[in-house]
């Protein structure tokens, strides 16, 4: 009966191994599924390349210019769409270019111009 029993048990031991080594991948080889998902690396990777002359690279993106953080007031504004954030090291110079809040107005990003670019 013992041996039996372990032929029964290597047998089952074997086939085991046998479908866990035999296994094939399923689906096939990865392809394009398509969507609006499928550039937007390739898009971030070629405005970095680009760099400042890529439109997509200059929104967002920090110039630094001097001002003393002891005597200027920390936030004000460059012109009537830039801002600038004065801070220990220099100041920031921030483009305001969201579409809900163009104007640069008192410092902060509004959709409301101040009062010299509303003139202007």
């Amino acid at each position: 009966m013992s041996i039996v029993s372990h032929s029964i048990c290597l047998l089952a031991l074997f086939t085991i191994i046998g479908l866990v080594l035999g296994q094939v991948s399923q689906g096939g080889p990865h392809t394009s599924q398509g969507g609006p998902h499928e550039n937007q690396g390739r898009a971030k990777r070629q405005a970095a390349q680009d760099g400042p002359a890529n439109e997509n690279y200059a929104r967002g993106h920090v110039n630094w210019t001097t001002c003393d953080y002891t005597v200027d007031p920390k936030y004000t504004c460059q012109d009537c769409s830039t801002r600038i954030i004065c801070v220990p090291i220099g100041g920031k110079v921030i483009a305001c270019d969201n579409v809900y809040a163009p104007y640069c107005n008192n410092g902060f990003c509004s959709p409301i111009p101040s009062a010299e670019c509303a003139s202007a």
